[in-house]
């Protein structure tokens, strides 16, 4: 009997040993059932996370492409600005020299309208004259 109950011993822990076994294989597959559903949230977190950086991006180009559109408009407006200003200064340049030559050219010539209007009976009498025998030569020369 002794080696009957040694039998039965041994028989008594192979049961034990599969139900441990059988034990720990409803644990482990409870453990992957967790980290599955840990693996599953995180991926979850993190399709959100990317998806919303994506957008970020999308958003980030779009509002650089605009601003540099609009910085664009910009330098092209001002350059025109700029064209305006120097052909104005140009053109200022341009009446400042017209007028001292009209200055200058008063102070050295005689100003005709101002002499007749101003000046003395003899000479408008004189120039009167001239003028009367210049178109007489002229007429006279027609004839001929």
């Amino acid at each position: 009997m002794a080696d009957g109950v040694e039998e039965s011993e041994v028989g008594f822990d192979r049961q034990k040993e599969g139900e441990m076994a059988h034990e720990t294989y409803e644990g482990a597959t409870q453990e992957r059932s967790w980290d599955a559903n840990v693996k599953r949230t995180y991926d979850e977190y993190q399709d959100v996370a990317l998806t919303a950086a994506r957008r970020s991006q999308v958003n980030y180009d779009s509002l650089q492409q605009y601003l540099a559109g609009k910085v664009a408009e910009l330098d092209k407006v001002s350059l025109q600005a700029l064209q305006n200003a120097v052909e104005t200064a140009n053109m200022t340049g341009k009446q400042a020299v017209r007028h001292s030559d009209l200055a200058i050219d008063r102070q050295w010539n005689l100003d005709e309208v101002s002499h007749i209007a101003g000046g003395s009976v003899t000479s408008i009498a004189a120039i009167a004259a001239a003028v009367a025998a210049a178109v007489v030569e002229t007429l006279g020369q027609r004839k001929t």
